[in-house]
């Protein structure tokens, strides 16, 4: 995967190396969970990778947000709403732009790294609403378990240190490991990158929790089953909201930017977003 200026939404002919392999993800998988999840197979129990909703299980329905624990600071359709109130706080007759985003996305890690300042300081302004959207899409692709581990450890922030949660999100984005390297970074260092950012270390500490999930998979019949799998606490949150992002846009790709429901397409343009959302909140007034 190249990191090459292309925009996040492909020109016409030229799709970036970003949005293939989303893609790819996303016809082996994601695109077909509102009917059935992908595969079929045996239920891995303890045996499985204790990590991933279902544990590793394939044929895993993914869950509904309104069936799933989410964080204390997220919102009902699997964001963290970020405005002049704070973080898990949406502002009333805000302009709203959402950030769809996976860890593991290199344009992700360009667009925090060219405009989380920015942002924030509009935020902090007032009149703005930022919505992280985290995303744990490209672990199909990439063959690991990384974007679900720092998704799981945002959420853990989001719940238990939300007033850490903007510092945490741009720490582990500016330390994203190569895409091809699909271990990621280990989860030592995804707890020291956060507790470095201000988390408190029992906080970190629960970055690993966790629990005995209940779960659904499809069966050969076509019907679905019930199974119980070890996985991180907040796993089924990050399967539901990354489900919920291919509910609610007609195409996902990463990152994928919206001000007030409107898509950017042409966000790599230095200062561009910037000003399109400075100009939306002075027009709000």
């Amino acid at each position: 995967m190249t990191t090459s200026p292309t925009p996040a939404r492909a020109r016409a002919g030229r799709p970036s190396h970003v949005a293939r392999a989303l893609r790819a993800a996303l016809v082996a998988c994601l695109v077909a969970v509102p009917l059935a999840a992908c595969g079929g197979g045996d239920a891995p129990a303890d045996d499985g990778d204790r990590i991933t909703y279902g544990g590793g299980d394939e044929a895993v329905v993914p869950p509904a947000l309104a069936d799933v624990t989410a964080p204390a600071a997220a919102d009902d359709r699997g964001g963290i709403p970020i405005s002049a109130a704070g973080v898990g706080v949406a502002g009333e007759g805000d302009v709203v732009v959402d950030v769809y985003a996976d860890p593991w996305c290199p344009w992700c890690q360009r667009f925090d790294e060219q405009y989380s300042d920015a942002l924030m300081e509009l935020v902090d302004q007032g009149g703005l609403t930022v919505v992280h959207r985290p995303l744990a899409f490209l672990d199909a692709r990439f063959g690991g378990t990384y974007s679900t581990r720092v998704v799981n450890a945002l959420a853990v922030v989001a719940d238990e240190s939300p007033e850490h949660y903007v510092a945490v999100l741009h720490a582990l984005m500016a330390a994203q490991p190569p895409t091809d390297e699909p271990a990621g970074l280990p989860d030592e260092e995804i707890a020291r990158l956060a507790v470095e950012a201000g988390v408190p270390e029992g906080v970190a500490e629960r970055f690993t929790a966790v629990a005995a999930t209940p779960y659904r998979v499809t069966t050969a019949g076509g019907g679905t089953e019930e199974r119980t799998a070890t996985s991180r606490v907040f796993a089924p949150w990050v399967a539901a909201a990354t489900h919920q992002a291919g509910l609610d846009l007609d195409e996902v790709r990463v990152p994928t930017i919206l001000v007030d429901g409107v898509q950017v397409d042409d966000w790599t343009e230095p200062g561009s977003l910037t000003d399109l959302v400075a100009a939306a909140v002075a027009a709000r007034g």
